[in-house]
């Protein structure tokens, strides 16, 4: 199962992700830590052993592990983050012109190089 958060909750995470890890540390005295935004949770309880990154109703448990883990790299997913979000108008104007088009269309020259148009133009061609 995958949560899919929006970017203010990335960026919540991204803020508590060290705290939370370090309560991970303390063990038996762990400090119990919710954070809530809109129908976003983290909770550390401590009868579950792992931290559970709650979105609605839908979960996913992170155990110690994955959380030294996340910490390692969570810089690098916000960045991505903020790449795609800064070539969102130029993706959705490819789009645009995508699904009208018959054949494909090659991208703007400021476009992000971060995003790989011809599998995206593929994907978008056969979704119509």
């Amino acid at each position: 199962m995958s949560l899919i958060l929006t970017d203010e909750q990335v960026a919540m995470f991204s803020d508590y992700l060290p705290v939370i890890r370090d309560s991970m540390c303390v063990g038996e005295n762990r400090v119990i830590i919710k954070c809530e935004s809109g129908s976003f949770l983290l909770h550390t309880p401590r009868r579950y052993g792992s931290d559970r990154l709650f979105v609605g109703t839908e979960y996913v448990s992170l155990t110690q592990s994955d959380m030294d883990y996340l910490v390692r790299v969570f810089h690098i997913i916000q960045q991505q983050l903020r790449y795609y979000i800064m070539a969102l108008p130029v993706v959705l104007s490819f789009m645009s012109s995508s699904l009208t088009s018959t054949s494909y269309i090659e991208p703007a020259p400021n476009a992000s190089k971060n995003i790989d148009y011809p599998p995206l133009y593929e994907e978008l061609v056969t979704f119509v």
